[in-house]
């Protein structure tokens, strides 16, 4: 539960609701890869989440943000997000620069920078699934894996 740890967007501490957890990865200008590691609580993943989700689902070729072809212009960025009760989701976004400077400035509030995974083994581990309340991930039509 998220009692003691509070939502990395928001800062709001949501007793009985576990939170999410978002890995947010680029290509940096210099080809390096970055990545930060936010938990967001259902309210703030309706509202950093959930709008590219549908974005890239109806057009996975335009930009999540602005809804235009970024053509050559693409600087992509990356979301695999664990919903309690889910499991993972993944999102390749074909960001416009702009949007794509938008949706990361977004991803690194009250985010931690994660280390090169390129130096560590493979595979990110979200944590335990605990038996979480999951009523408000289940009213976002969000239903556990069974």
């Amino acid at each position: 539960m998220s009692l003691l740890t509070p939502c990395s967007f928001c800062g709001e501490h949501r007793a009985g609701e576990k939170l999410s957890n978002a890995t947010w990865a680029w290509w940096r200008a210099d080809n390096e890869r970055v990545a930060w590691r936010q938990r967001l609580c259902v309210g703030c993943y309706v509202t950093n989440v959930s709008p590219l989700e549908q974005g890239c689902a109806e057009e996975p070729y335009d930009c999540p943000v602005c809804h235009t072809a970024p053509g050559e212009a693409v600087d992509p960025t990356y979301l695999t997000i664990f919903i309690p009760g889910w499991g993972r989701r993944r999102l390749e976004m074909a960001t416009c620069g702009p949007c794509a400077v938008e949706v990361r400035n977004r991803a690194q509030v009250g985010s931690r920078k994660l280390d090169d995974r390129r130096l560590q083994s493979e595979g990110q581990d979200p944590g335990p699934q605990t038996d979480p309340s999951l009523a408000a991930w289940q009213a976002l039509g969000i239903l556990p894996r069974e």
